[in-house]
């Protein structure tokens, strides 16, 4: 990556913040983001030699740590951030609809991790919790039709 790709990204990043939530550490919209519109932009930090509770998947056999705030993104099952491949090895977080300032920024993890063991409880409250992550092999059809296009890119 260059160094004016890695600039034009940290500025996207600067309207979000990490906040603490009663699941960690979560990011959140400090100005309204537009249904389409990228909310963050995840830079690959390093590749990982197996899936851990923070990597990301990237590819089958691939799995990479991304930087902050992409790596703090809370998950939901009902996320209002959708994932698309990147030119930084990483994952752009898209709006799913219009997002709040102040609104908790969330992905869905099953739409990047095709086993996923990153949520063994999940907290989201959402009225469509599914309890726990699985993984996209689990849940491909509903996953597609719900996010389409926003998923990892290996997977489509």
């Amino acid at each position: 990556m260059n160094k004016i790709d890695a600039i034009s990204a940290s500025k996207l990043n600067s309207h979000v913040m990490i906040q603490r939530t009663k699941k960690g550490r979560g990011v959140f919209a400090t100005r309204k983001f537009a249904q389409g519109e990228t909310v963050v932009v995840g830079i690959k930090i390093e590749e990982v030699p197996e899936r851990t509770v923070y990597s990301l998947q990237m590819d089958f056999n691939l799995h990479v740590n991304l930087d902050e705030p992409a790596c703090i993104i809370n998950h939901s099952c009902d996320a209002n951030t959708g994932v698309r491949n990147n030119q930084f090895g990483g994952y752009d977080f898209v709006a799913l609809c219009d997002i709040e300032a102040d609104e908790e920024i969330t992905f869905d993890y099953e739409t990047t991790e095709y086993e996923s063991i990153a949520v063994s409880q999940c907290l989201c409250d959402s009225l469509d919790c599914r309890g726990k992550t699985l993984g996209f092999q689990f849940r491909e059809q509903m996953l597609c039709e719900r996010y389409k296009e926003y998923i990892a890119g290996y997977l489509k």
